[in-house]
């Protein structure tokens, strides 16, 4: 009796371990699989310059890169930093951006222009620059003009105009990486303002009719760590994708996603797979409307300059 049921016990865990050995083939085949299809390519856009925050609107792409000189030198301000510039252009269907023209903020002049979002009309854009009046800095001899963001409108014949800077935004703070939910009601940005729990959190705002707009939230303590957060991006299916420094990645930046429906807070992040992510640094991730397809910075090897855009198929 004792024979037949230790074989019994023994044939079980034979068969057991023969179904787990299966079963872990099959999740290693579905995630090589789902790494497989996701196909990235580094565009003909980029070189020697930052190029990165590619993002869709209306049909036309913006990014942002290096403000440039007459000889095509990036520019730095007086801090010795770059400034950069916000660029529209169009995709063809090979996924390379092309037709480029400058978006100038003429009243200012040369001004620092990147990470933008927009209204679904195209009406309202939304971008990170500097403030214009010097911030808290503990070193005496170094101004802070801290990052905050701005609202531009879009008006036929006279092109971006009604610059404000929004309302919450404090000069002893920088603000960043604006980022419009699918509805328009509601704004992420980056922000290290008191309260953050790393060296910058991801952050909300309420937004009514592009006019009014709430307080700051913060995400919920599993979204943000004790890391750095940047570059958030809401897809339609209100998702949240971002880019973080804290550990579990594959080295440097990598992109999380994060599930704004759920009610848990516990639930935590998840890092985008290969080829999405590297052993470098990636960031400002952006999903086109049909879910496959989309642009990512990335600065990892065999790239062609610092920071490149990629553009990204089969996700």
């Amino acid at each position: 009796m004792f024979l037949k049921l230790h074989k019994s016990i023994g044939e079980t865990s034979m068969a057991l371990r023969s179904l787990l050995i299966i079963v872990l083939c099959l999740m290693v085949t579905i995630c090589f699989s789902q790494d497989i299809k996701i196909k990235i390519k580094n565009i003909k856009l980029n070189n020697k310059l930052d190029h990165f925050s590619a993002m869709m609107n209306n049909g036309n792409v913006y990014f942002s890169q290096n403000l440039t000189n007459k000889r095509g030198k990036p520019i730095k301000n007086g801090s010795k930093t770059f400034i950069y510039s916000l660029i529209k252009a169009n995709l063809d269907k090979q996924g390379e951006i092309i037709n480029m023209e400058s978006i100038k903020k003429t009243k200012l002049g040369m001004v620092n222009m990147s990470v933008s979002t927009f209204s679904k009309d195209g009406k309202y854009m939304y971008f990170t620059t500097n403030s214009v009046a010097v911030g808290v800095n503990k070193r005496k001899d170094f101004k802070t003009f801290n990052l905050q963001i701005q609202r531009a409108e879009y008006i036929e014949g006279k092109g971006w105009t009604n610059f404000i800077k929004l309302p919450f935004c404090n000069n002893n703070y920088s603000y960043a990486h604006p980022a419009l939910s699918p509805d328009g009601n509601t704004l992420y940005f980056v922000s290290n303002i008191k309260g953050t729990k790393g060296r910058t959190d991801i952050y909300k705002v309420s937004v009514s009719g592009h006019q009014n707009y709430g307080e700051p939230v913060r995400l919920s303590r599993t979204l943000n760590s004790y890391s750095t957060e940047l570059y958030p991006f809401v897809s339609n299916d209100n998702k949240i994708y971002f880019s973080s420094n804290r550990r579990g990645g594959f080295g440097g930046y990598d992109i999380y996603s994060y599930d704004l429906n759920t009610a848990d807070e516990t639930i935590i992040p998840e890092v985008l797979p290969k080829p999405i992510n590297s052993i470098g640094e990636d960031f400002s991730f952006f999903l086109m409307d049909d879910g496959k397809r989309g642009f990512l910075t990335s600065r990892r090897t065999k790239g062609k300059g610092n920071d490149d855009i990629y553009y990204f198929t089969g996700f």
